[in-house]
């Protein structure tokens, strides 16, 4: 949630736009910080459909040696950077309010140097990338074994802590909070594989790091009994356009899904479809039956026909109440997340305005004086059972 401040700046007509980058070691403790003029065109990246949900890219002019890329220097292996973006308060004295853009491990930096120019330029992950492989994550080298039955929640907290990490916040899943079946990572695999394979029990879960660097597993926010967290009294204020898609392809209304086949032979089946008559995909109005088929792959996951209906129910959801897609590009809010709902009236130079409620999948901020941002939302569809 945004703090009364943030959500007041963002509604300004102008903005002067100051920056902060802590230096962080591992244990997340302040240790340096970078002072240097930050040139237009950084970028910041949220992306709920990536494990890795947090990217940025910025440059800054540096002012002394210290900003070496080095062994000992600043900007190493060792560090995090902590970033942080003010707007001035004009009706508050000129005080800058930040917004905290998220922690991120430090990939693939680089200086350049020459006649006209002298530029670092960082590349941020988030805090993910130390689970994956990408950054350390890898396993000793030996086999992994969950046992069928084991708790998940306490799998994931044992798993996030060989990782080196003690923050989290992991809730306990449902409908299925044991494994259904034993799941071994091979030698040279990593603490993510572990961690997704758990998560992927339950598909309707999500894992990630947020901007203060705690890892968190919960279930995916789907905009019902949710918060409205934005609404027109900032979009009239921020918007400058947007357009509108819906990708006909993807539409599918009736999804059966296939498991692994067990050791007696059966193989967990699941099915959903929109029955519901309000809904624009009603498997029973003019649109009529769109069938897909999913098995093998990730569904190999799949040991019960709980877990089956469950996954079922999660891709229509997914394939038919999430197409109705529209970008919006706005003066951006710097403390916007994604999966959030969201209230907007968009104009309509050809009709009525209807005011709909959205949920944000996708968030890319460019910083700058002339800085946009643009943000991908899904049409809001109650999460519920269709076939019944």
């Amino acid at each position: 949630m945004p703090s009364q401040n943030e959500y007041n700046v963002a509604k300004q007509n102008g903005r002067i736009i100051h920056t902060k980058i802590f230096l962080l070691n591992y244990k997340l403790q302040k240790v340096d910080e970078l002072s240097g003029v930050v040139l237009d065109g950084a970028t910041f990246n949220i992306d709920a459909t990536s494990d890795i949900r947090r990217t940025c890219s910025i440059s800054l002019i540096p002012k002394d040696s210290s900003f070496d890329i080095k062994f000992g220097g600043k900007i190493w292996l060792d560090k995090y950077v902590q970033i942080y973006i003010g707007i001035e308060d004009i009706k508050n004295n000129n005080e800058v309010v930040y917004t905290n853009m998220g922690i991120y491990l430090i990939n693939n930096p680089s200086h350049v140097y020459d006649a006209t120019n002298n530029t670092i330029t960082i590349n941020g992950i988030d805090m993910m990338a130390k689970l994956t492989g990408l950054r350390n994550g890898y396993l000793e080298g030996m086999e992994y074994q969950v046992k069928a039955n084991e708790n998940i929640k306490n799998v994931m907290q044992s798993t996030i802590e060989l990782g080196g990490f003690t923050k989290y916040r992991i809730d306990s899943p449902q409908p299925t909070p044991t494994v259904p079946n034993d799941i071994s990572i091979s030698i040279g695999g990593t603490i993510y594989d572990l961690l997704y394979q758990l998560g992927d029990i339950n598909a309707n879960y999500q894992m990630y790091f947020d901007v203060d660097g705690v890892f968190h597993y919960n279930l995916i926010p789907s905009g019902e009994n949710e918060q409205i967290m934005v609404d027109d009294d900032i979009w009239k204020k921020t918007l400058i356009s947007y357009d509108t898609s819906i990708s006909f392809e993807n539409v599918k209304n009736y999804i059966e899904v296939y498991g692994k086949t067990l050791d007696n032979g059966e193989v967990p089946y699941g099915v959903a479809y929109d029955a519901n008559p309000d809904s624009p995909f009603y498997i029973y109005g003019n649109l009529g039956e769109i069938r897909t088929v999913l098995l093998g792959g990730e569904y190999d996951n799949i040991y019960s026909t709980d877990l089956a209906m469950q996954r079922a129910e999660y891709e229509l959801y997914l394939r038919c109440r999430l197409q109705d897609q529209i970008n919006i590009t706005c003066v951006p809010i710097y403390w916007l997340d994604v999966n959030w709902l969201i209230e907007i009236t968009l104009p309509n130079k050809q009709g009525e305005e209807e005011t709909n409620k959205y949920i944000i999948k996708s968030i890319n901020t460019t910083l700058g004086v002339n800085g946009t941002q643009t943000i991908n939302i899904m049409k809001y569809y109650p999460f519920y059972p269709t076939n019944t």
